[in-house]
């Protein structure tokens, strides 16, 4: 079950993945540091992507990219949770053009969008698009038991073939060949989403932590930064409660450091997984790095904001946490965990075997 080391060696593949955020939206998307954990999780098992065959699916790519893509072995579909009713690779891309492409696409870790509304029923282009992925591929990877039924129900002709891997995030050698997850406590990370009405779930995930790790250092740790700081802002927060500060992300950031916790918002997903290594145990309501923790043998408790956490929590057996009850989490026994990882890494080797 092990791993490949950090220094894997390039693959062969080239890759389409949503962390690069293209200039076209430089302004309009922020940069999910969680999407740069699922790239460096499918690097571990293919190899690190050379730099010109590593391209963005938000927007359509040139020519020039086309071109770069094509001359790998196949076209890696890097996970996160992008399956919806209209899903087309990249936008305007049809059945015909997958065809006329000649590329070899390959869906690694995909899972359903997660909000309402986006995944009611694929449309005809979507379904003929992912008909025409498998005919090129013997399996393609799904990221939890709830993707894999939505597609089965969609494309009963395919099922076999659509295997639930898991998250590739889940898979490494802490958690496959380790033997017992770290009780340690001294560094806590609690991190957030600061998506729709998030202000209560994330203030109360941040006053228990406070609470219960008084002498631990405390750190919230930004994924997304949606509002970067500004240069007065620690004057700002001396000066004004948090209540006058208008802009909801730097209060919440404000209302983390009066509690004693040190902001952290990694510019890069390198950047944040090596930090992540000083810390002992995750609280907080980013799936990634909750799946980051489970695969390092460290304790992590996630709070769900949306569908996206459900999937994985009925494959992995680890409990979504309610804000107002985290102590009664605390006492969770991982190694059902890691035996459910242990089990359903199989199905990842499966798939593996196929690129």
């Amino acid at each position: 079950m092990s791993a490949r080391p950090s220094s894997t060696p390039a693959s062969d593949y080239s890759v389409l993945t949503p962390y690069l955020i293209p200039p076209a939206l430089a302004g309009k998307k922020v940069v999910n540091l969680g999407d740069g954990f699922i790239l460096r999780a499918i690097e571990r098992r293919v190899g690190k992507f050379a730099p010109e065959r590593t391209v963005s699916p938000r927007v359509k790519p040139s020519a020039t990219e086309q071109a770069a893509l094509a001359r790998g072995k196949g076209v890696i579909l890097a996970g996160a949770n992008q399956l919806n009713d209209r899903y087309s690779i990249w936008p305007g891309l049809r059945a015909d053009d997958v065809r006329a492409s000649g590329m070899r696409f390959v869906p690694f870790g995909i899972g359903l969008h997660g909000e309402v509304g986006y995944t009611d029923g694929l449309s005809a282009e979507t379904l003929e698009i992912l008909r025409a992925i498998h005919e090129r591929i013997e399996y393609s990877s799904w990221r939890c038991p709830p993707t894999v039924r939505f597609l089965e129900e969609q494309l009963p002709e395919l099922k076999g073939r659509m295997l639930m891997t898991g998250c590739p995030v889940t898979y490494d050698d802490p958690l496959l060949n380790g033997t017992r997850f770290l009780k340690a406590e001294n560094r806590v990370a609690v991190t957030v989403t600061e998506r729709n009405d998030f202000w209560e779930r994330e203030t109360r995930t941040i006053d228990f932590v406070a609470r219960r790790f008084p002498r631990a250092e405390r750190f919230l740790v930004l994924h997304q930064n949606y509002s970067p700081v500004g240069r007065f802002e620690s004057l700002k927060h001396r000066l004004l409660p948090y209540t006058e500060v208008a802009n909801p992300y730097e209060r919440l950031r404000w209302y983390a450091a009066k509690r004693g916790f040190r902001i952290i918002s990694p510019s890069t997903a390198d950047a944040c997984l090596a930090f992540y290594r000083t810390i002992d145990l995750h609280i907080g309501s980013r799936l990634h790095a909750h799946l980051h923790f489970i695969s390092q043998n460290k304790r992590t408790f996630l709070v769900a904001v949306d569908g996206r956490a459900t999937g994985m929590a009925e494959y992995l057996g680890f409990p979504l946490c309610d804000p107002a009850r985290f102590e009664t989490y605390l006492d969770f026994d991982f190694e059902t965990v890691r035996a459910r990882a242990q089990a359903g890494f199989e199905h990842m080797k499966r798939f593996l075997r196929t690129l």
